[in-house]
């Protein structure tokens, strides 16, 4: 079984060196356009995080508005139902701005994450756990060798994490 046909395809290498012919054959202007551009690409997202906030401020206005209205309240035995309609409304507001959070940051986290994946060199993993990450981030079937390549390479990575934390101790040491 040979690993190139579990990275890029053809199609995406030449997308590749076509982007960085194009890259390379612009000006200073234009490279610093794109730049420019790829920065307002980032304020943009940065934007779209902002009305997932506005959404969950305006549920916490709605929370105390019914708090306020709740504590004027005197007798809530008559209200029951209303009390009850004002709870459901705002459990349906809560729950449908966390399925626009969580369905919006999964697709754009996962689109970010297969990019870093595509930089790993191919000479760092192994055969096995290459094909086993790629089965995991396209959602395939895995099999239980699958498993016990992911389960082994997430106990090294944990291993080389504790690892680059002294490391950079000592680099602050050197570089002090």
């Amino acid at each position: 079984m040979s690993i190139e046909k579990w990275l890029d395809d053809e199609a995406t290498i030449e997308e590749r060196k076509k982007r960085d012919e194009i890259y390379q054959s612009l000006s200073k202007e234009e490279k610093i356009d794109l730049k420019q551009q790829k920065v307002q690409d980032l304020v943009q997202k940065v934007k779209q995080k902002k009305i997932i906030s506005d959404e969950r401020r305006d549920l916490l206005s709605k929370v105390i508005d019914f708090k306020d209205w709740l504590d004027n309240r005197t007798y809530i035995k008559g209200d029951i139902e209303r009390i009850e309609t004002w709870i459901e409304n705002l459990y349906l507001i809560l729950r449908e701005s966390l399925e626009n959070q969580n369905s919006h940051n999964s697709e754009d986290g996962m689109k970010a994450i297969i990019q870093d994946y595509k930089s790993i060199p191919i000479n760092l993993l192994d055969e096995r756990t290459r094909i086993a990450l790629n089965k995991k981030l396209k959602g395939m079937k895995k099999t239980n060798s699958d498993n016990y390549y992911l389960r082994k390479l997430k106990s090294t990575v944990r291993e080389k994490l504790k690892e680059a934390e002294y490391y950079e101790i000592l680099r602050a040491i050197l570089e002090s």
